[in-house]
Parts: C-alpha cells; structure tokens; sequence
C-alpha cells in the first residue's frame, strides 16, 4: 500500500439500512442503500500519488531500480528490466491488446465470441447517420430498442457519450456529439443496460479491486434548489482531491428530459442524479465494493480479461443489476490504460492497492 493511502482516516459512518425497497433503477436502489446514509461523507484525500507514480514507489518499495524516460518508467531487477509503464499502459498489457482494446465495436466482438455477455446494437461510419437511424426506428418498431447509448467507438472518460436516448432528434443530436469525439469518425448505437457501473480490476487471473461508480447526485432535503444542492455536492467533494480535481458536469438537457429543473426543490430524500454518466471525469463517485460483489461477478471480469490473450492487467467495466447475484451483468468495456486511482483511493470505502499486485505479476508472473 502507498503512503498516502496508508494514512487515510476513513470517516465513521452509521451502519447502512437492513433493507429497502428496491425500484428497478440501479442507480438510484444503489444510492438509497450505500451512500444515503453517508451522504456527502467522503473519505478525505488531501493527496494522491497518481497511478504512475504509485506504481513506480512499489517498485522502489521492492528494491527495484527505476529508469524514467519521457512517459515511460521502467523498473529493473539488477541488469534485468521486470517490466514498467508508458502513461497508463503497464507491460502487462500486449500491443494487440492495447490495440484491439482501443476499439469498442473490436472489444465487443471478441467478448461475444467468448460467450460473454455484451450490450446489442451496432457501430456506424460517422457518415452513416441515415443508416444508424433506420436501424435504431427497425428495433424501435420490433419493440427490442427501448433507450439506447450512443458513443464514440473510441472515446474514453466519457466524452461524447450520450445516454438515455429515445426520439430520433435525441438520437441526430448524440451522434454529432460523438462524432466530435472519435478521432476514428465510428460511432456506436447499443441498447441502453441496466446496472450500475462496476470497474474491476483484474491482475494476471485474480481480481484485486472492485468500485462501483455513480453518477453525480444530489438528495432533497425540501427547502433547497437542485442548483443549491448541486454546489453543495461540489463543495463537499473538495476534501477527495482526486474526486475534485474533476468538475461535476450539469447535464441541463438530461435533467430536461427528466422533468427536473434546476431551480426545483427535491422533496426529502429524493436523489436527483445531475447527469447520466457515472465517470469521474464527469463529476462521478466511486464507491468501494469489494467485499460485496459477488464472486462469479469477479470471475466474469477475469474471463473478460482471458479473452485477449497477450493481456495480464486491465480496468474490467460491468454493468451490474445487483452486485449480490451474477444474473443479468454485462461486459461494457476492456480498458488497458484504467487509471487505477479510483481503486486505489474511492470516494467511500478503503483504498486497494493495485499498484502492489501489478508489480507482483511482473515480478513473478513472467
């Protein structure tokens, strides 16, 4: 473990409700029964070592030389390089997988392959927007479409993603967004699951972390704003400053869709999520869920990650109806360059300490 995850001082919380009515929105069943009660009570981070350079003090921690040079760190065992990291990307990950990984329409097809479950739907030329909306009014008419996402085949962080997507003009207007964001002009239109988002950690074949991330939100309290609350729930993010170093995003067009103004006073107790994407770049909060998941959702991630076959470390991203039970998950998305930060130091819960089984697979998984 890093130091500075060593000397976090976790906050007492109440203990979490026996049970509570679950409403078939994922989210929101996830928000009411493990952060209500804690509310706005984030672990506090005054400062985070980053993902590279956790890695390169484990590697120090274990006697290793370390060698920098531009965005790379190597790390050596006498005169013997045991492995490093260039950015985000360990050793541990092949180029094909780094390349096959890089494209979600790719990714999708070798998971399917492998008998592992994977969101419907299809990616189009960024030209092809005509197509994609005979396709999506096909399903829509069969009855199969229901909402639908439509991203980038190659975004990342959540950039020019759009969820909760229903009419044709919502449609016309996710994918301009997402064309702005593919430097390879592909875009996909897949069915809209639900779940909460779940990133899994995986290292050689064990799974070493699991956090559940949610997206920005607020809870009535029956005199204030939505706009108030939601500066609340910014200011209260400042003692996390990994979490705050990323502004939270106000989706008013999500929040429109929904009914929701922000001059609206929630009732008590009601969550009003700010925008409908749970990465931290967007405002998102992670939550640590280790010891909760269940243990053939941590062997989906595992498998998930085996069907690459140069690929030994990687960000495993689920979409998870209940984290008690495997039925009904997805496999989202591979991510060879997951910053492990969110893992290592969550909004709630206790860090993991990714960098530690990363450079035990290079050492001894060789």
């Amino acid at each position: 473990m890093t130091d500075q995850a060593e000397s976090l001082d976790l906050p007492e919380h109440p203990a979490p409700p026996e049970s509570a009515e679950r409403t078939g929105d994922a989210n929101l069943d996830f928000v009411r029964t493990q952060l209500a009660y804690r509310h706005l009570q984030f672990t506090p981070v005054p400062s985070w070592p980053g993902h590279r350079r956790a890695l390169t003090q484990e590697a120090v921690r274990r006697g290793l030389t370390v060698r920098d040079a531009d965005k790379a760190s190597y790390f050596f065992d006498g005169g013997r390089c045991v492995g490093g990291t260039v950015g985000l990307i360990s050793t541990l990950a092949g180029y094909s997988a780094v390349r096959t990984t890089g494209s979600k329409a790719l990714t999708k097809d070798l998971l399917s392959r492998a008998g592992l479950p994977v969101p419907q739907g299809r990616h189009f030329g960024a030209k092809r927007l005509e197509s994609a909306v005979s396709w999506w009014a096909d399903q829509t008419q069969a009855g199969s479409a229901g909402d639908v996402v439509v991203k980038p085949v190659d975004g990342n962080a959540g950039r020019g993603v759009s969820v909760e997507v229903r009419t044709e003009e919502q449609l016309r207007a996710a994918w301009q967004l997402a064309r702005q964001e593919s430097s390879r002009k592909q875009i996909i239109v897949e069915q809209q699951v639900e779940g909460v988002d779940t990133r899994v950690f995986v290292v050689g074949r064990r799974a070493v972390a699991a956090t559940v991330r949610v997206p920005a939100h607020v809870i009535g309290d029956g005199t204030r704003s939505v706009a108030s609350l939601a500066e609340e729930y910014e200011q209260a993010r400042t003692v996390h400053r990994y979490l705050s170093s990323r502004p939270t995003y106000l989706d008013v067009g999500l929040l429109g869709r929904r009914g929701v103004a922000l001059d609206d006073v929630p009732a008590p107790g009601e969550v009003v999520f700010l925008n409908g994407t749970a990465n931290v770049s967007q405002g998102g909060v992670t939550v640590d869920v280790t010891d909760q998941i269940h243990p053939q959702l941590l062997d989906l991630a595992v498998r998930a990650v085996d069907a690459f076959p140069d690929l030994r470390a990687a960000g495993v991203d689920l979409l998870v109806p209940d984290l008690g039970a495997p039925e009904g998950a997805t496999v989202i998305e591979i991510n060879t360059s997951a910053n492990f930060s969110i893992n290592q130091v969550p909004g709630y819960g206790p860090p993991r300490d990714v960098a530690a089984a990363m450079l035990e697979e290079m050492l001894t998984g060789r």
